[in-house]
């Protein structure tokens, strides 16, 4: 059940997670979303889409306990709000962000938004569920409001979601660019125009 004094949040919550599907930065039931409010965490429900998102798609957990209606990845921000002062996570799943994950250590924006605003994302990987994948995720979002996983997607914080996502989106473009800048590269040092073959 969700707190009737959350109303302005859950409504936030709804467009955020239509703007996720509209950027692609999620497919089908993938990908959760929580704000904190005092000692407990507005999360979405397991298994919902975030494109159809109503009021009954949250439930209210208290930080640092376990409910198993509540998304799959509460163990992961339950850890992000125990060690961070942040207010509002989203996990999604880009197609750009997660290939790359698989290829690099740390992203480098090549942009000059993903420079200014989010610069170098360190990578990191651990097995699904396992409190020490938490903790790795939740000291990168101390450090920087963002984190990666190998093969997972993007954890981002904010002070609200709609800053959550703003980052989320930011390191997707810059992780789009950055593949497309690679593809590109390899094309030129083939030394031929692929619009003139013979």
């Amino acid at each position: 059940m969700v707190s009737k004094m959350n109303r302005d949040e859950i409504k936030e919550a709804i467009m955020i997670g239509k703007k996720l599907a509209k950027y692609k930065l999620i497919d089908g039931a993938s990908g959760n979303i929580s704000f904190r409010f005092g000692n407990k965490i507005t999360i979405t429900k397991r298994g919902v889409m975030l494109d159809e998102l109503n009021e009954n798609s949250f439930i209210d957990v208290e930080i640092g306990k376990k409910d198993y209606t509540a998304s799959s990845d509460l163990y992961v921000h339950n850890k992000i709000y125990e060690l961070t002062d942040f207010t509002a996570v989203i996990h999604c799943h880009g197609i750009y962000n997660v290939t790359l994950s698989l290829l690099y250590d740390e992203i480098r924006p090549i942009d000059l938004e993903g420079r200014m605003f989010i610069g170098n994302v360190k990578v990191v990987e651990g097995k699904f569920g396992d409190e020490k994948l938490a903790k790795r995720i939740a000291k990168e979002i101390a450090e920087k409001g963002v984190c990666l996983v190998r093969g997972h997607g993007i954890y981002s914080a904010g002070s609200s979601l709609t800053d959550a996502f703003k980052t989320a989106s930011y390191l997707e473009h810059s992780c789009e660019i950055l593949y497309r800048f690679e593809i590109l590269r390899k094309i030129a040092s083939l030394n031929f125009s692929p619009l003139c073959r013979i």
